[in-house]
């Protein structure tokens, strides 16, 4: 259920299990992933936007399914986005570049400091946008956004092998148009693709825009996933 959280600020909380059980056999560790993540870096450096992003979508999927707890994994799920972030940007779709860089950001604050010289003009752009918690804003007595479409983030199988649970909060800024933006790790769990997870899920809902006075407002949004095993 839609409710207040602080002025022009909203919140929503779902509830999430898995049996332990049923965890895909066996967790990966980062280093399974680097080699596949290096070549990425090379694809992108060559200027091969569509395979990069192929790519990062497969080892993001692999990931989701295999990937553990630890910083480590923050890393290498980080650098990851950060590939699917310069991907999007050398193909022009820019709200999904800066998505992604702005999570990457949030999963691991070490990916704002990363050189991505190498990656020309991509690379140049990601480094031009940082993320900035002074680009959020609340809108006092605004009429909240409505939720038109909702969609329920996984449990990812890695997180469960390392009984991984709790409660995850993540924040979007629903913007004049309705879409998600500025995405936001409020509070973390110990495994990163929980955090990412429930990202994708949430920017795949769609609103209504909050209103103030019949005009469409920017405005907060909280969602509080209840990772039960």
């Amino acid at each position: 259920m839609l409710r207040n959280w602080n002025l022009g600020t909203y919140a929503l909380a779902i509830c999430l299990a898995l049996c332990a059980g049923n965890a895909s056999a066996g967790t990966l560790s980062p280093d399974t992933w680097r080699q596949a993540v290096n070549q990425n870096a090379a694809t992108l450096r060559s200027g091969d936007y569509s395979g990069a992003l192929k790519a990062s979508d497969h080892i993001l999927a692999q990931m989701v399914e295999h990937l553990g707890a630890g910083n480590a994994e923050k890393d290498i799920l980080a650098t990851t986005l950060t590939h699917k972030a310069l991907a999007s940007a050398g193909l022009g779709n820019i709200d999904d570049a800066l998505w992604y860089w702005y999570v990457a950001q949030e999963i691991s604050p070490a990916a704002s400091k990363s050189d991505l010289s190498a990656f020309g003009a991509p690379g140049e752009y990601l480094q031009r946008h940082p993320f900035s918690n002074s680009q959020r804003s609340t809108s006092d007595g605004a009429t909240p956004a409505r939720i038109i479409k909702q969609v329920v983030p996984s449990f990812p199988s890695g997180a469960s092998r390392f009984g991984v649970a709790g409660d995850l909060v993540v924040q979007i800024v629903i913007d004049k148009k309705g879409q998600a933006t500025l995405p936001r790790i409020v509070h973390p769990l110990p495994a990163p693709t929980l955090s990412y997870v429930a990202l994708e899920a949430l920017r795949r809902w769609q609103f209504a825009p909050a209103t103030r006075n019949g005009a469409p407002v920017s405005i907060t949004f909280d969602l509080t996933v209840h990772y039960k095993l």
